[in-house]
């Protein structure tokens, strides 16, 4: 948890790695197919399909929208037809292993443009 008194920057960073944290022990220790049950109907949403998700916010938030960088999707080369970040819909190739290697590589990239940032 993020300090309850800390500064603009250290609270947002703190929430981030919090529920980063949070995302990643929720799937500790699950096999591969584990990871892919959705979790109560009528829904689809699955661990790895939000592991992948978290990988795609990183990646656009912190990579394209706030530096600028021009970088394709991740887990897909078509936009979401609801406009969001995607990256939820799994694929016969999809895998848990790969999934959390990149997220963990864009929560890295993501974080060395935030903390280059001074205040405004």
């Amino acid at each position: 948890m993020p300090p309850p008194n800390g500064d603009e920057r250290t609270t947002l960073v703190g929430w981030l790695d919090f529920y980063r944290a949070t995302l990643a022990a929720k799937c500790e220790g699950l096999t591969d197919e584990q990871v892919r049950i959705a979790s109560v109907e009528p829904s689809e949403m699955t661990l790895l399909g939000l592991v992948q998700h978290a990988a795609e916010v990183e990646r656009n938030w912190f990579r394209r929208v706030l530096t600028g960088e021009k970088l394709p999707a991740i887990f897909g080369s078509t936009p979401h037809p609801e406009g969001h970040d995607g990256g939820f819909e799994l694929s016969p190739d999809s895998s848990y292993r790969t999934a959390i290697a990149i997220w963990q590589d864009e929560s890295t990239n993501s974080m060395t443009p935030a903390h280059s940032w001074g205040p405004r």
